[in-house]
């Protein structure tokens, strides 16, 4: 080792801070965690004291409507699914079972359904916004990217749970979608193969839309998490188009 080595040269030491508790603004219980895990104040930083462009108007609060709305079909799912039988011969009557022997079944079915509906409308609200008053533009392509991706998994989890009910609609719209793949040069076969996971559409397949149905849900939320974070880095876009120069635009 050389004499450099292993005398650094004094302005190369620098203090290290593996510690860093302490800081928080709150007291108290509240404020003993945060100094520990700050993530109460990280939550007050980007969701109470967020600063965003004063002449927003309300088409800026579809997003929140949005994460309630997954929120919302989340929950009402976790709900369906501890009374739904992802079997070919049971799919159909445990519906049925929801509708009419659990407590308020129809209600939260019926709910989750059009709730879903809802989701895509507000979506597409969301969407068009975006593109009238360019949102996609620097420094926010990265941002609408994954505002995409977020609605192919929907478009996704949407129709997996549209087959989830095993009736002839859900039976024959599962066939002919999946059936769309074959027409992919060299792998589409294999392809219908695993989605149906057998070689035709029965029960391996309502087994396979089941469980992706919900890893796509959970996913679609974890996605929305990058999606804000990625909104709260660039700043919201407005409708001047100018961003903000001071705290007096904001």
């Amino acid at each position: 080792m050389s004499g450099k080595d292993s005398n650094p040269n004094q302005n190369d030491i620098k203090p290290v801070h593996t510690n860093k508790v302490g800081g928080s603004p709150f007291k108290g219980v509240v404020g003993w965690i945060d100094n520990r895990l700050p993530i109460i104040r990280m939550f007050k930083y980007e969701y109470l004291d967020f600063q965003v462009p004063k002449n927003l108007s309300y088409l800026w609060s579809l997003g929140g409507i949005l994460m309630i709305c997954l929120i919302f079909l989340i929950v009402t799912g976790l709900v369906l699914g501890m009374h739904y039988k992802p079997s070919s011969s049971e799919a159909f009557v445990s519906v049925e079972k929801i509708m009419r022997d659990v407590n308020y079944g129809w209600l939260l079915r019926y709910a989750h359904m059009n709730f879903a509906s809802f989701f895509f409308i507000a979506v597409y609200i969301h969407i068009f916004r975006g593109l009238y008053y360019g949102s996609y533009k620097e420094p926010r392509q990265l941002m609408w990217l994954i505002g995409i991706i977020i609605f192919f998994m929907m478009m996704a989890t949407a129709f997996l749970g549209y087959t989830l009910p095993w009736g002839q609609m859900s039976y024959w719209g599962a066939t002919v979608i999946t059936n769309l793949f074959s027409a992919v040069p060299l792998v589409g076969k294999a392809i219908v193969t695993w989605l149906w996971g057998d070689y035709a559409v029965g029960d391996s397949t309502l087994n396979r839309f089941y469980v992706l149905h919900w890893l796509l849900a959970f996913g679609i939320l974890g996605v929305v998490i990058f999606h804000v974070i990625a909104l709260h880095i660039v700043g919201s876009n407005n409708p001047s188009g100018i961003e903000p120069a001071d705290t007096r635009d904001t």
